[in-house]
C-alpha cells in the first residue's frame, strides 16, 4: 500500500490496541471491502472466509484458523481511491492514521455483511541463530537453520515475530493473492 502508515491502516485494520478476548483476535478496521489477506497488528494474519476455503483446499500445511471477532468496522470505502497518487484524497482530521476507523461509529450492520473473517495461526517449526553486524543489539542478521525446520509451509520461529513460508506456499500465494502479499528472503544456515 502507498501512504506509509495511513495506507497500513485502510488495508489491514488495526489488532494490537485491543486485547485478546477469550483467545480471539479484535479487529477494528473498514469495510464492506476487505482484501482476501491482511497482517494486521504486528504479526496477525486475517483472512477472509472465501480465502479460507481457498487455503484449506491448496495442500499447504502449517496453519489453523481461529474466528476473529469484528470489534469495530466502519462504513470507508478508500478502495476507490487512486491508489498511485502520491497522498491519500483525504486525512483524519486529527492526523492519526487510527483515526480513519476509530473516529467513525461501528456498524453492526455492515460487520455482518463483511461475513466471518479468521485469524491464520501459525507455530514455531524452525529455529533461528542472531549474528551481530553492528554494536547496537538491533543490528543483525538472524538466519532460519534449516536443520531444524521440519519442511512445514507455513511457520513462525522461535523468538522472532517473523512469517515464514516455503517456496511452495510463496508460489501458491503470487497465484492467487499476488495484488495483496510481498515476500523478503529469509537468510539461512
Amino acid at each position: 500500500m502507498p501512504w506509509g502508515d495511513y495506507g497500513d491502516i485502510l488495508l489491514s485494520g488495526m489488532t494490537s490496541h485491543l486485547d485478546r478476548k477469550n483467545g480471539l483476535l479484535q479487529l477494528a478496521r473498514t469495510g464492506p471491502f476487505v482484501p482476501p489477506i491482511t497482517k494486521s497488528g504486528i504479526s496477525e494474519i486475517v483472512v477472509t472466509d472465501a480465502f479460507k476455503q481457498q487455503l484449506e483446499k491448496s495442500g499447504l500445511s502449517g496453519f489453523n484458523f481461529q474466528p476473529v471477532i469484528k470489534a469495530h468496522i466502519v462504513r470507508f470505502e478508500w478502495e476507490k481511491w487512486n491508489r498511485t497518487a502520491n497522498e491519500p484524497p483525504e486525512y483524519p482530521e486529527t492526523g492519526e492514521p487510527e483515526d480513519y476507523i476509530l473516529a467513525r461509529p461501528h456498524s453492526p450492520q455492515l460487520a455482518e455483511e463483511i461475513g466471518h473473517l479468521w485469524e491464520l495461526q501459525l507455530q514455531e517449526h524452525a529455529e533461528v541463530e542472531r549474528v551481530q553486524v553492528g554494536s547496537n543489539s538491533w543490528d543483525a542478521n538472524i538466519y532460519v537453520l534449516l536443520s531444524s525446520w521440519d519442511g512445514t509451509d507455513w511457520f513462525r520461529a522461535k523468538t522472532v515475530g517473523y512469517i515464514y513460508i516455503s517456496e511452495k506456499a510463496k508460489e501458491w500465494l503470487e497465484q492467487w493473492v499476488s495484488e495483496w502479499v510481498r515476500f523478503e528472503p529469509a537468510l539461512t544456515k
